[in-house]
């Protein structure tokens, strides 16, 4: 049986972990001294290739950083980002968690660099929010998301809008950033739900599809406003389709109610059986319950 030589293998752990923090603070001297020790200790280490080619990046990049015309334009950006995306993080895993963070702080040097340059939000990939984004840097996210032209109309703000604030922790921004991206992207709005992380988002978003589940996301906003779920009220840049309509008029409704029965309550609920009568039913439903209940009370 072969003994376990802890000191040796003390060695190798050591010099990898110190690797990892000279790769994290683009020490390239520091990094290739480490990695050829590493070599000579174990030349049998699985990471080494990879291990040397993200020398050989931080080394670029290192030298760059200090450079005031690096990265002066889209293209560049664009270069670095496809770069990033493609090579560089796939083959930074082989740090493990670090390479995670090294991820962060290369996406969060680019995003800098693309709100300076002011790379237009249409390069989606290269616009410093997504960039932000993927640098977890949230309040920046929030920030240039803001600044968009047209934001409440243009899905993908929304989506940078609705992570940020719910990673900020502002939950009310967030929720209305939510409903708007479910009516501008209903088809990816499952993904949008699990990148939020937020519990309450995936709560509702999961029992709007158990009782409506023959609809599509844009109807989730009427949901939400019908079980007070919402906890805004969107009044202006209301989109056109059927879900948005439902909703405007779900509000309106839930306000006239208030005041009891009159003839703007039966107009506008004619209007919503008009729209879609499965929905309709639903409401009427949840109008029988609560009287139900009121009742009983």
């Amino acid at each position: 049986m072969q003994q376990l030589d802890i000191f040796a293998d003390s060695v190798v752990v050591q010099l990898s972990n110190d690797l990892l923090v000279a790769l994290l603070n683009f020490d390239h001297v520091a990094a290739r001294q480490t990695l050829q020790h590493l070599t000579t200790a174990d030349p049998q280490h699985t990471g080494l290739a990879q291990y040397q080619m993200l020398c050989d990046f931080i080394e670029t990049w290192a030298y760059n950083l200090d450079n005031p015309d690096w990265l002066p334009d889209f293209a560049a950006i664009a270069t670095e980002e496809q770069w990033l995306r493609e090579k560089i993080i796939p083959m930074a895993s082989v740090m493990g968690r670090a390479g995670n963070k090294l991820a962060y702080k290369c996406w969060g040097i680019l995003a800098k660099a693309s709100e300076n340059v002011g790379v237009d939000p249409k390069h989606y990939d290269c616009f410093a929010a997504e960039l932000y984004l993927r640098a977890q840097q949230f309040v920046d996210v929030v920030r240039i998301a803001q600044k968009v032209p047209g934001a409440e109309m243009r899905a993908m703000v929304q989506r940078w809008l609705g992570v940020g604030y719910y990673s900020c922790g502002e939950s009310k921004f967030a929720r209305r950033a939510a409903l708007r991206y479910a009516w501008l992207a209903p088809q990816r709005f499952d993904a949008f739900v699990e990148e939020t992380c937020d519990m309450q988002l995936a709560r509702d978003w999961s029992d709007f599809q158990v009782e409506l589940g023959e609809f599509d996301a844009t109807w989730f906003p009427a949901w939400c406003a019908n079980e007070k779920k919402a906890g805004i009220c969107i009044r202006e840049n209301l989109p056109q389709s059927d879900g948005g309509m439902a909703y405007r008029l779900l509000t309106s409704l839930l306000i006239r109610e208030r005041g009891g029965l009159c003839g703007a309550v039966y107009e506008e609920r004619t209007r919503l059986k008009q729209l879609n009568e499965s929905f309709f039913a639903y409401y009427m439903q949840r109008r029988a319950d609560l009287h139900a209940l009121n009742n009983i009370s």
